[in-house]
């Protein structure tokens, strides 16, 4: 089975928009409103199948999500 694209933006409407096309495809997906949120899925399930995020959000920003997962995740 496929891990799921996990997407991470504080915007609703934009993860809306993610989880409608996503599930019309088929694709198995989570969403997160925090970059901590999905750090703490991160360290509790492991990496997904593909992480989107958005750059610029309140607290942890996109980059330092990615940034510091990057040296554990090598995929990320």
């Amino acid at each position: 089975m496929m891990k799921p694209v996990w997407v991470i933006d504080d915007d609703r409407s934009i993860r809306w928009v993610f989880e409608k096309a996503l599930a019309r495809e088929g694709i198995p997906f989570k969403t997160f409103a925090q970059a901590t949120e999905a750090m703490e899925a991160l360290d509790a399930a492991g990496a997904p199948q593909v992480l989107v995020s958005d750059i610029r959000m309140p607290g942890t920003s996109g980059l330092e999500l990615l940034q510091t997962r990057r040296p554990g995740h090598a995929d990320v």
